[in-house]
Parts: structure tokens; sequence; C-alpha cells
């Protein structure tokens, strides 16, 4: 288990700017069992930002307080690595347009 994932994909996703104004904000859950390289983390941005671009949003979806849960494809090898789940959300909250978030913490 890797508990300093949180801090590394913190860093690594920084760097993600929004890629639709109707997303408010992203937030990924960390996958604890991989390891971590890296050489990783600049392609790990590069694969969120396009998978965003690319994705269709249920905006009705995105709006609740769930928020919009979308599935990680196997095209994208080092999302589908470090991260369990991505939702989006309409609204925004302080601090970095990708939150990391540990399992069952509601942001």
């Amino acid at each position: 288990m890797h508990p300093e994932i949180e801090f590394w994909l913190e860093q690594a996703l920084e760097s993600v700017r929004p890629t639709s104004d109707k997303i408010g904000r992203v937030v990924v859950e960390p996958d604890y069992n991989v390891g971590l390289a890296e050489q990783d983390a600049r392609p790990l941005a590069g694969e969120l930002e396009q998978y965003l671009r690319k994705h269709t949003l249920d905006e009705k979806a995105l709006a609740s307080h769930e928020g919009f849960e979308i599935e990680i494809p196997h095209a994208y090898p080092l999302l589908a690595k470090y991260i369990r789940r991505i939702t989006l959300h309409r609204d925004k909250a302080d601090g970095a347009w990708v939150e990391v978030a540990p399992p069952g913490n509601w942001i």
C-alpha cells in the first residue's frame, strides 16, 4: 500500500486545466495498491485531460449531490493503474480543479 499516492496524484494532476465549463471539479479516488513511478506523472495528467475532453457528460447526474461517476476505459492505462474512480461535479470548490479524495470521503 502506498499512502503517499494521494500527494503524488495531487502533484501529478495539478497541471490539468478545466476541459469544460460544465464541470466544476473532478474528484479522483486513488488505487492504493500500486507502485508509484515518477515517469508516469506527466503522461497520467495528459491521459486525464484527454479523456475528460472526449467524454460525453450527463448533465443531470453532474448536477446531483453524488456527481457523475465515469468509468475508466482500458484505452487509458495510466488512469486505470493509478485511479479507482473518477467523479465529476457541477459545483466548484476552493482549491485545485482535480481533487484527490480517499475512499468514502465526500467533498
